[in-house]
């Protein structure tokens, strides 16, 4: 009751209720991953082999891509939690953008989002809504910009790449301040995340 600054560290549990597969329970989604031609599950989110085979990726984001979710209860409560003036923040492993939805302002995307993709070669950002459409196509094109030498990729953090340099900064910032650490719907399991506590 007396806690004023609140981190609530989230995973993919709290979407689950939501139609949001996790990633390694029985019915996650390393289970479904039989029918790509990979050798090990985490191939799927390596950027080495984006790089190399960035369709299959492309073939798979259908099923993950947030568009047709809604908010949990779990997100309600955070946002409930930053409505009092008690979040400090929601740092999430999740890449759904459903705190967004839900009205979460103070959250930190560990691991990126389908909010933005940007260029494998220039860099350049644009708005995620920009790949939905090839994202949805039925053929296997590569989601290659037209006005860029290269493929736009949703801003979600691939084994390979570094997690945004924004969550170093904020969690230096934040363990000053946190009197409570709330953690849902994750089992710690992934780094850097997992050493938060």
């Amino acid at each position: 009751r007396e806690a004023k600054n609140i981190i609530v560290l989230t995973g993919a549990g709290v979407s689950v209720s939501c139609g949001i597969p996790d990633f390694r329970s029985a019915n996650g989604i390393y289970s479904r991953m039989d029918k790509y031609p990979l050798d090990d599950p985490q191939q799927m989110f390596d950027i080495e082999y984006f790089r190399y085979c960035p369709e299959i990726f492309f073939s798979f984001a259908k099923e993950i891509y947030p568009s047709n979710f809604k908010p949990s209860p779990s997100h309600a409560f955070i946002r409930l939690l930053e409505e009092k003036g008690r979040l400090l923040r929601n740092y999430t492993q999740n890449i759904d953008t459903l705190e967004q939805s839900a009205g979460i302002e103070r959250v930190l995307q560990c691991h990126g989002s389908f909010a933005t993709a940007r260029c494998i070669k220039c860099q350049h950002v644009v708005p995620g809504d920009e790949i939905k459409e090839d994202i949805f196509a039925e053929d296997d094109e590569d989601d290659e910009d037209d006005d860029m030498d290269g493929i736009l990729k949703p801003d979600i953090v691939f084994f390979g790449e570094n997690l945004p340099s924004e969550f170093d900064d904020r969690l230096a910032a934040d363990r000053e301040q946190v009197d409570l650490l709330i953690v849902m719907g994750t089992s710690l399991k992934v780094a850097p995340v997992s050493g938060i506590m």
